[in-house]
């Protein structure tokens, strides 16, 4: 399995997980053409696109996708809201119900986000195993260390000492994720399993990736691969180390 960043962050998010005969899309935020190209304009092999909430950089794709016949799994406010649009391929899915897109189990959950209903969502797959894919959260309410994640792909938007002269800082703080809630996400749900944490949706003016990446080791350790998502970055999810 392949995990392709197509771009993340607060211009556009949109990820591929790439089987040998599926692909699964994660948010519909960016262009269409940029997500052909990304997956080699393999659009047939599409089984579906999860989008985890309404903002514009994770959702404002969702027509054209939806126009090449590819379903967007989503939570029920926001189907609501793009309904309108090609709905009869627009699911809203329940909280905690797991449900199959093509060979991919995904089990959705509520995460906190400025008051806008956001799914977090746990994936598995036979090639790849289990991943927790959260971003645009304060905190997650759950612990899965019981499900022994393979794989993070987990918001790390911004440090923690960010100065509140920033015109965002509210926004900022209360709907995006620190280092030090991804750290205590990492320390809750390591376990030998883990392989990769991907860290997405970083600020531009706020997060030092270098810091993150290597306060992430610390607590990963370090046979855990730590990268931070952009545009073209491509990584190996495999169930087993070797």
């Amino acid at each position: 399995m392949i995990l392709k960043c197509i771009d993340s962050g607060s211009k556009g998010n949109a990820y591929a997980l790439i089987a040998e005969e599926e692909i699964l899309l994660l948010e519909a935020g960016c262009r269409l053409m940029d997500v052909k190209k990304a997956i080699g304009f393999q659009i047939g092999k599409v089984v579906g696109c999860l989008v985890t909430h309404s903002h514009k950089d994770h959702i404002g794709y969702a027509k054209d996708i939806l126009a090449t016949g590819i379903k967007i799994y989503t939570n029920d406010e926001t189907k609501q809201l793009v309904y309108s649009v090609h709905g009869e391929r627009l699911y809203g899915k329940p909280e905690m119900k797991m449900f199959e897109v093509g060979r991919f189990n995904v089990t959705p959950f509520y995460v906190p986000h400025n008051d806008i209903p956001n799914y977090a969502y746990l994936i598995e797959h036979e090639e790849m195993g289990k991943l927790l894919f959260a971003t645009d959260f304060e905190y997650l309410p759950w612990t899965f260390r019981q499900h022994r994640l393979n794989h993070m792909l987990i918001e790390c938007n911004h440090m923690d000492d960010v100065e509140n002269t920033d015109a965002n800082y509210e926004h900022v703080l209360r709907g995006h994720s620190s280092l030090s809630t991804v750290l205590d996400v990492v320390r809750r749900n390591q376990t030998p399993s883990l392989r990769n944490v991907i860290l997405c949706h970083l600020s531009h003016s706020n997060a030092d990736p270098a810091q993150m990446v290597g306060d992430v080791i610390k607590v990963a350790g370090s046979r855990v691969k730590v990268l931070c998502a952009e545009a073209g970055l491509e990584v190996e999810l495999r169930r087993a180390l070797f």
